[in-house]
């Protein structure tokens, strides 16, 4: 009897075990990341970008995902310490902003993977950063816009005063004198990636200014921009992603920033022991940076505008253009 018990015993304890066993090893394969925003990701634009890129990383790699919305910068070290001490294995700050944060999160949490878009911020250990190429962005925008004009006038308007918008920005005033070095190019900055009307009102200004091809690059801002397109039947251009279905009016074109496959790409590196932490900057020879049509809009694209792109990009891609040699000199 007293040999049954102790077997009894036993194999209640083994069986313990196993399922102890069993809970740490689920526990330790579950692939957890998340994502710090600066706006809403259903913004339309730069942060439902990279919210699409997680709901990626989610489906495809089967990754426990969290993510914090229009997260205010006195929070951004809050929130990526937080993140990593909740045990996820990859935190992204989305945004050149979340760099000095991600850096000094990072001393404190050295088995924690850190990445920071549009930057390039690396301390070669376990931060690392990747930047779509808004040069290249902005580019294709501009050459598009002069290609299309009828006026030679066109215009941008820029939302946040930051690296990606400025980038883009000169780029499209380079592709557009790379098409017609005479070209009017009027650009500003409104200051604000939130506010529809102020942007609304600086695009109503430009148009009646001459300009009839107007690019937003200003966040959930920038449908202020297509709107008064709209209203004054002229063509808008997007950035980073395009709701081609809600402005079938005006929106004819975006320049694709595609910051949801990098974002995918670099996690899944991460997932796969792959990864080095170091720069990325990916464009259009990397399939990220691209441009594409309206499929309600694209009829009104003459075929040699359209061959014309093609051939640009295809420049771009081979390195046979390079945009910071077109930038005028700070």
């Amino acid at each position: 009897m007293m040999k049954k018990g102790l077997l009894l015993v036993l194999t209640i304890f083994a069986a313990i075990a196993l399922v102890g066993c069993g809970e740490t090893a689920e526990n330790k394969d579950t692939f957890k990341v998340a994502l710090a925003l600066p706006g809403s990701k259903t913004d339309g634009g730069w942060s439902q970008t990279a919210y699409n890129g997680i709901l990626q990383i989610e489906e495809k790699l089967d990754a426990e995902i969290s993510v914090n919305e229009n997260t205010l910068p006195a929070d951004y070290e809050k929130i990526l310490r937080s993140y990593a001490k909740n045990g996820n294995d990859v935190v992204i700050g989305h945004g050149f902003e979340f760099g000095d944060p991600a850096l000094a999160v990072a001393e404190e949490f050295p088995d924690v993977i850190f990445i920071v878009t549009s930057t390039n911020v690396t301390n070669e250990t376990n931060v690392g950063s990747i930047n779509n190429n808004y040069l290249q962005a902005g580019f294709l925008q501009g050459a598009f816009a002069a290609l299309m004009t009828e006026s030679n006038i066109v215009a941008n308007v820029g939302g946040l005063n930051i690296p990606p918008i400025v980038n883009n920005a000169q780029g499209f005033e380079a592709g557009a004198k790379y098409i017609n070095p005479n070209i009017q190019v009027l650009s500003t900055i409104t200051g604000s990636g939130d506010d529809v009307n102020k942007a609304k009102e600086q695009a109503l200004t430009f148009i009646s200014q001459g300009a009839d091809i107007v690019m937003a690059n200003a966040n959930a801002a920038g449908r202020g921009v297509y709107v008064a397109a709209a209203e004054k039947g002229v063509w808008a251009i997007a950035s980073i992603a395009a709701e081609f279905d809600t402005y079938d009016k005006s929106l004819i074109a975006v320049s694709k920033a595609d910051m949801s496959t990098a974002i995918f790409q670099t996690v899944e590196k991460i997932e796969n022991g792959n990864y080095k932490a170091g720069y990325e900057l990916m464009g259009v020879k990397q399939g990220i940076v691209g441009f594409n049509y309206s499929p309600n809009l694209e009829s009104n694209i003459p075929a040699d505008v359209k061959s014309k792109m093609t051939e640009l990009e295809d420049k771009l891609g081979s390195g046979n253009i390079d945009v910071t040699k077109l930038i005028p000199a700070q």
